[in-house]
């Protein structure tokens, strides 16, 4: 692997902003003239080659290798980033009408859309794109939104350049395929990215931990919460003086954007919000089931209050683990959320966790593999329980207890023979049995 060139400060702050960052790979035009020709030769005799791109093209791995490339990823989501195995070569066929805006689906997951960066995409061009030719757009700063119509407030960006350029994107961005008016199809590689261990400390060139950039929207609390996140520390805010009483209101509005205001304000309270915020869980888990069960690639557990007990960090945690206990299934599969997105932090709730793998809801125990996962290793003691998960009736589930055993990685070395078993699995239930298989050195 080359050398990286880690990301500054600024561009660090702008990708929590904005969503996206553009790089050049360090290659000249010759090179990327020949991946062009190799792809598009590809789709004229056998089609869309889908996940297998990369043995097709190997010439990719040396985008993935870019000094540029390599180093923004390892800047965002720590040095042992993995590429996932859902890789994707885009056609964007000459007169076609383009995509409506979206965001992606987790591939055989149902997700949550966490605000903390645990996984990127990268879109590489091979030729030059212009905007006659159908490029990618995106709508700037709309990462931490799942309305539609707070995304669509924020203008469109074409996503032009010469060819061999990469757009990291968050993976959660708002983004299409444009018209192609134009007489050639367009080519770009998809790639997905996950980080596999909990920042402790900033991995890009980092010089100074004061939050510098301006603007409000997204909320600023959100981002800067990010932002401390990625550097391993703790997020010393002011509160504001608005009462806990308007905030917990607020919560309630039909506006995201405002919400996401609310609960950031609330958790900058810190452990005084905790009622509020426990009653806000509870509130929006109930209203929200239905709707969150009946949208595509929708974990029951999207919600807001989510992210602000997250943000609130430790003291929260007691709490959660009482609600890991609740005879209603959606909050236990928010708890266990929750607890996800603390990660590292709430590894004292690893036999709580693992007791929920036993869980009657799928949703529970999804969201609690999650949570295992990104504890790491120290939740080795968590593994048979989580072996047995790759035996689970559902998919999705299964496919989290791979990756979850591949996070914790050495010490996960019981699983061996389990995992060697489900690679004949579906194509990413197994692909993530073979990377936790390679990361545990088997």
């Amino acid at each position: 692997m080359t050398t990286p060139i880690l990301l500054t400060d600024a561009q660090v702050q702008s990708y929590l902003i904005n969503g996206y960052l553009t790089l050049q790979t360090a290659h000249d035009s010759a090179f990327h003239q020949q991946l062009h020709q190799q792809i598009e030769s590809l789709y004229a005799t056998t089609g869309n080659p889908s996940n297998d791109i990369l043995p097709k093209v190997p010439e990719l791995y040396q985008i993935l290798q870019d000094p540029a490339v390599h180093g923004a990823l390892h800047s965002l989501l720590g040095p042992d980033y993995i590429v996932h195995p859902h890789r994707h070569c885009h056609q964007n066929l000459s007169g076609s009408a383009g995509q409506g805006m979206h965001q992606d689906s987790y591939e055989n997951d149902q997700n949550v859309r966490h605000h903390r960066t645990r996984w990127a995409m990268a879109f590489y061009y091979p030729h030059e794109v212009t905007l006659d030719n159908g490029p990618s757009a995106i709508l700037p700063a709309t990462q931490y939104y799942t309305s539609a119509e707070q995304a669509h407030q924020r203008e469109e960006i074409a996503l032009c350049g010469k060819a061999g350029t990469v757009t990291i994107v968050h993976y959660d961005l708002w983004h299409r395929a444009m018209p192609n008016p134009s007489d050639r199809d367009r080519f770009m590689v998809k790639f997905l990215f996950t980080r596999m261990s909990e920042p402790q400390s900033p991995t890009w060139d980092h010089r100074d931990d004061t939050w510098t950039a301006e603007g409000d929207d997204p909320p600023a609390l959100l981002c800067r919460r990010a932002w401390d996140w990625m550097r391993g520390a703790e997020t010393t805010t002011q509160p504001s003086d608005t009462p806990m009483a308007e905030l917990a209101q607020t919560l309630q509005t039909a506006a995201e954007a405002e919400r996401l205001h609310a609960v950031y304000a609330l958790a900058a309270r810190g452990e005084e919000a905790i009622p509020v915020l426990l009653e806000a869980l509870r509130r929006e888990a109930t209203e929200r089931l239905a709707s969150n069960l009946a949208a595509l690639h929708t974990n029951p557990s999207q919600l807001e209050a989510v992210f602000a007990l997250a943000a609130v960090g430790r003291p929260c945690v007691p709490h959660i683990v009482d609600l890991l206990a609740d005879e209603d299934w959606s909050l236990r599969a928010a708890a266990a959320d929750v607890l996800a997105d603390l990660g590292a932090i709430a590894s004292d709730t690893v036999p709580q966790l693992t007791r929920a793998l036993q869980d009657e809801s799928e949703w529970v125990r999804r969201n609690a593999i999650e949570a295992l996962g990104n504890i790491g290793p120290a939740a080795a003691e968590a593994v048979p329980a989580l072996t047995q998960r790759l035996q689970d009736d559902e998919s999705w589930v299964r496919h989290n207890a791979a990756m979850a055993l591949a996070k914790i990685g050495p010490a996960a070395a019981e699983a061996v023979p389990a995992l060697k078993k489900n690679i004949e699995d579906d194509k990413y239930v197994g692909a993530n049995a073979a990377m936790a298989l390679e990361r545990i050195n088997a």
